[in-house]
């Protein structure tokens, strides 16, 4: 019995030892202690700082200037105005050993910004901001770039070690010199689109406002590939949520070309330029329809502030004529797809007080050319009421003819409307046309 006690002794001191000298048997808040000064170690090793990217939840794109500095404090710039890309403030960070080791933003600073809650502040949801994070798990480091994933909304921000020349670019405001290239560059090129060395054109359309750019194609004869991707502003141009590939070639950066004031891409040693057209460059047929980007081609004369002199013209104004000697104000109309791929063409009029629409229904049918016939299907009370007459026009315009859907080009003076239209197949200089939208 004493020699196996004894045994049992040993035995227990053996597993003991073997515990303690197994790094994977050590105390996690130990090893999550020990990360969080590795990781201090990194976000202060890098000299020239870190250029870092997010694209919070509620829409756009922001980059900036991190300098972390071993008493707990950040030089900071970002591309949320021009202020926060030309004045760098001071504020601090500390790392935390939550469930993961935690980078925390912890006074206001730029960073702050895209989730201030405050309404006007981001141009997010009030409450909300455009629901980004300033405290994030830090996640892993691969090459240059360190990933990181926030603790509240889960975004993810990737940070990457700046060169020299970067830092020198940065601090020297080009940020904002990129953010006021783009006003006059869209200003110019109302439809810009990029041409593959294959001959396939794909639209860049760029909104200012959201941060955005829809990159898209026709795939084929019925079929459109159309992404919508947020963007950052860096000191070189913008820089993509994620890449567009086409064909092999990847977009992930337009870069500004000063001297020709426009923006290239490059992928290895081919670099294609952004052009300007017209028009759209994937038909509107394929982009058009529940589900699209449009489902509705509206005529309004206040926005449209003038015409393009087509038969239709006339036929507006006798509407909007006689609905006023009625006591009514046209407004608008509108052609729109439903989800079932019926049709409603609406009048929206009012008496001052209150708006009114007045709708007729239509279904389709393709004839051998492809272009669409508009069949009656129905109408609610005030299409069929009193005013009927001043509805006649327009729905004879559409009832007795066939369409193909299009764009069209805008020559209205200081007009930047996307006008489509809906073109008579026995006449393409005439056509319903109108804002698209939905």
């Amino acid at each position: 019995m004493k020699k196996f006690a004894l045994y049992t002794l040993l035995a227990i001191a053996a597993i003991a030892c073997k515990k303690s000298s197994d790094p994977f048997m050590e105390d996690p808040d130990k090893r999550l202690i020990q990360r969080l000064g590795e990781n201090m170690q990194l976000l202060t090793s890098s000299q020239y700082g870190w250029k870092a990217t997010i694209y919070p939840k509620g829409g756009k794109g922001f980059y900036y200037y991190f300098k972390f500095n071993n008493d707990n404090s950040v030089d900071m710039l970002g591309d949320f105005n021009t202020t926060t890309a030309t004045t760098v403030k001071t504020s601090t960070f500390r790392l935390k050993a939550l469930q993961w080791p935690t980078l925390i933003f912890d006074t206001y600073g730029y960073i702050h910004l895209p989730s201030d809650p405050a309404p006007g502040v981001s141009g997010g949801t009030a409450g909300a901001g455009l629901q980004s994070d300033y405290q994030f798990m830090m996640d892993k480091m691969v090459g240059d770039t360190f990933y990181l994933i926030g603790m509240d909304k889960g975004n993810l921000m990737t940070m990457v070690k700046m060169t020299a020349a970067e830092q020198q670019d940065v601090l020297a405001g080009k940020i904002a010199d990129r953010m006021a290239d783009i006003t006059p560059f869209v200003a110019a090129n109302q439809f810009p689109y990029i041409t593959f060395k294959d001959g396939t054109k794909a639209d860049a359309a760029i909104n200012i406002s959201t941060r955005r750019i829809r990159l898209g194609y026709a795939a084929d004869a019925n079929t459109a590939v159309s992404k919508n991707r947020g963007f950052a502003y860096t000191p070189y141009g913008i820089i993509l949520d994620s890449a567009f590939v086409y064909n092999g070639f990847s977009i992930r950066e337009l870069i500004w070309d000063a001297t020709k004031k426009s923006y290239y891409a490059k992928n290895g040693s081919e670099i294609l330029y952004l052009q300007n057209g017209s028009t759209p460059v994937v038909p509107l047929k394929l982009v058009y329809g529940p589900g699209k980007d449009y489902t509705a081609i509206e005529y309004n004369a206040s926005a449209l502030k003038g015409t393009l002199g087509t038969d239709f013209d006339p036929l507006y104004t006798q509407c909007l004529n006689t609905l006023k000697t009625n006591g009514y104000n046209l407004t608008l109309i509108r052609m729109i797809q439903n989800v079932d791929l019926s049709y409603t063409l609406r009048f929206t009029f009012n008496n001052g007080t209150t708006s009114y629409n007045a709708d007729v229904y239509y279904k389709t049918s393709k004839n051998a050319d492809g272009s669409t016939k508009f069949i009656f299907d129905g109408a609610n009370g005030n299409a069929t009421s009193f005013l009927a007459p001043g509805f006649a026009g327009v729905r004879n315009y559409f009832e007795s003819n066939a369409f193909n859907i299009s764009w069209v080009a805008n020559t209205i003076p200081g007009s930047t409307l996307i006008l489509g239209a809906f073109v008579k197949s026995t006449d393409a200089t005439q056509f319903f046309y109108g804002v698209v939208g939905n």
